[in-house]
């Protein structure tokens, strides 16, 4: 029989926003894995099922293999769910695996964490999960399982993610030397002309990763893992822990302890961040412990701040809700498809939204920039998504990937309901 489970996200991912406008939270990336990447590992053997949001069911389902909000695991030995924003946690994996009933998992604070039913699943459960319904579902477990609070971490904002980075990556590193992937290797005695690595036996290269004359790879602080077709350029000095995407090019500068996702083109001064995908930050500029999205594009010389002056702790607006992180490091979040202008300077701690268009003669001193904003150095006004969606369409071609009438509908309204929200915040 089957062994299945649901990775599912709660309201949590509002923390999350923008990067949540258009993916769940488990798509999220805080190492070389993303959250649900690194449950699927630790559930090896088990039917992947995914449930998120109504409003990105079909644009998550274009960017999975998996079924989404959808179920067809009956017929099974036992069916676990999973909250997609639980900080990776081996122990309490194996635990939830070896559980020898019904149990239905808390936190302290009330959410759910987990559930289990051995067995074959009622008629009225098996519906409740065909229609998507884990509410209705996870009440009727109750009715037959033992219920356990326990204390357990949570990524609860992107900051989180941003401050467990070199954790994560080390120890995403260590999963992968563990599985011994022949197409990756360390440099070890395998010397590439010109250039030059510090403590090779914790760098992990692509077979087909290639790195030109004049870069310096330094593992001396952490793991660096070069994923497959990367490309690292003259006078790039990269820094561990570090993660190189598929596809990935970084043009020179100096990259430090960072996460860049596939097909990224990077440049100038990264540190301590994470870059989703798509994005291209080519030309010198600053960005420090930061999560940026995908498809974003920093002009020449943006530069956004991450230390106040008075070395305070950085407080974040979150839904126009100001948040404080109790980090003295925080820099900035952009969502997807924002573009900012050349000599763009971001404030500490500054919260950007889906396709904003930045153009600034100094600091953009927002706290909190909504969705679709076309800022300019006196004015603010709407970016009209006929606009947004028609420079959307020629980005993404330029990397051969299509618009597709899942995310055209889902940035169609983000946009209405970032337009909503400035009318009633105006």
């Amino acid at each position: 029989m089957n062994k299945n489970l649901i990775i599912f996200e709660d309201a949590r991912y509002e923390n999350f926003c923008s990067l949540t406008h258009l993916r769940p939270i488990y798509f999220l990336r805080p190492g070389i894995r993303s959250l649900c990447q690194k449950m699927v590992d630790g559930f090896d053997g088990y039917q992947p099922f995914l449930f998120c949001r109504p409003d990105i069911e079909d644009l998550t389902r274009e960017n999975t293999d998996y079924q989404v909000n959808a179920f067809s695991g009956r017929h099974s030995e036992d069916t676990i769910l999973i909250n997609g924003a639980l900080r990776p946690n081996p122990e309490f994996y194996e635990a939830l695996k070896k559980a020898d009933g019904n149990v239905v998992v808390s936190s302290s604070q009330g959410d759910i964490v987990a559930v289990k039913v051995l067995g074959l699943l009622s008629d009225a459960e098996f519906q409740d999960l065909m229609n998507g319904d884990l509410e209705g579902f996870i009440g009727k477990v109750r009715t037959k399982a033992d219920s356990m609070t326990i204390e357990i971490p949570f990524y609860n904002y992107l900051w989180d993610m941003v401050s467990a980075l070199a954790d994560e990556i080390v120890d995403d590193f260590a999963f992968f030397r563990a599985r011994k992937d022949e197409d990756f290797s360390s440099p070890g005695q395998n010397k590439i002309k010109g250039v030059s690595f510090i403590q090779p036996e914790n760098i992990l290269l692509a077979s087909d990763a290639r790195l030109l004359p004049g870069c310096v790879l330094d593992a001396s602080s952490g793991p660096i893992f070069v994923d497959r077709d990367a490309r690292i350029e003259p006078y790039t000095y990269l820094i561990g822990p570090a993660y190189i995407g598929k596809g990935t090019i970084l043009v020179g500068g100096r990259i430090a302890s960072c996460s860049i996702g596939p097909v990224c083109r990077i440049g100038g001064e990264l540190e301590a961040s994470i870059i989703q995908g798509y994005t291209n930050k080519y030309h010198a500029g600053f960005i420090g412990h930061s999560y940026i999205g995908e498809w974003v594009n920093f002009g020449a010389m943006t530069t956004n701040s991450d230390l106040k002056n008075n070395y305070q702790p950085v407080a974040v607006s979150v839904n126009g809700r100001m948040v404080e992180t109790g980090l003295v490091k925080v820099g900035s979040f952009v969502g997807d498809f924002t573009k900012t202008a050349i000599g763009t300077l971001l404030n500490t701690g500054i919260n950007i939204g889906l396709s904003c268009n930045i153009v600034a003669d100094g600091l953009v001193a927002e706290k909190e920039m909504p969705s679709f904003t076309w800022y300019l150095p006196r004015h603010k006004m709407d970016y009209k998504i006929v606009k947004a969606l028609d420079t959307v369409e020629r980005v993404m071609s330029r990397r051969n990937r299509k618009l597709t009438d899942a995310l055209r509908r889902r940035l169609e309204e983000v946009s209405r309901i970032s337009s909503v929200r400035s009318d009633i915040s105006d």
